[in-house]
């Protein structure tokens, strides 16, 4: 006798296509996703605050681009060359500088450097100041390179750009 698979998707299968959509649109309704999903509103309620107990998801967030308001900020890539400290390697650091407001994301990271700082300031004097007292001054630090971001096209999958409207070539 053949089995019939059940076809209400796992827990797990349910829960990845709610992340999926949540890391899509963050604003998207429980009654869209309980529609995507196939599962109640209820449902996705439940679940989403189970996830978010579990520390999956860690909050919720949009991509702003500052620029079209005039309120632009500088954003630099730093790489940072560190010794790796004994039983905690680059933790301890990574962890020390995430605690500053201005640190977007930070990365070990394999290559000529250990460690890749984003970090975002209100002004060129704010970076320099961000490296030459929060990163330079850190014990183990033995080199830095600093990269300023002149433009941004692309953050956090969104496009910060307009597409051009093509225009089509028609032949007659």
């Amino acid at each position: 006798m053949v089995s019939k698979r059940n076809t209400k998707p796992t827990n797990s299968e349910t829960e990845t296509k709610i992340l999926k959509l949540l890391e899509e649109n963050a604003r998207v309704s429980d009654e869209t996703i309980s529609d995507m999903v196939g599962i109640t509103k209820n449902e996705v309620k439940k679940t989403i605050d189970n996830l978010k107990n579990k520390g999956i998801i860690m909050g919720f967030k949009s991509i702003i681009n500052w620029k079209k308001i005039n309120k632009e900020k500088i954003s630099s890539i730093l790489q940072i060359k560190v010794i790796p400290q004994e039983r905690d390697g680059f933790a301890k650091f990574c962890k020390e500088i995430s605690m500053d407001s201005r640190v977007k994301d930070v990365f070990v990271v394999t290559g000529d450097y250990d460690v890749h700082i984003y970090i975002e300031a209100k002004n060129m004097d704010e970076i320099s100041e961000f490296v030459t007292a929060k990163i330079a001054t850190k014990k183990g630090v033995i080199g830095t390179n600093t990269h300023i971001v002149m433009k941004e096209f692309k953050r956090n999958g969104a496009k910060l750009f307009e597409e051009e409207n093509k225009r089509e070539i028609i032949s007659l």
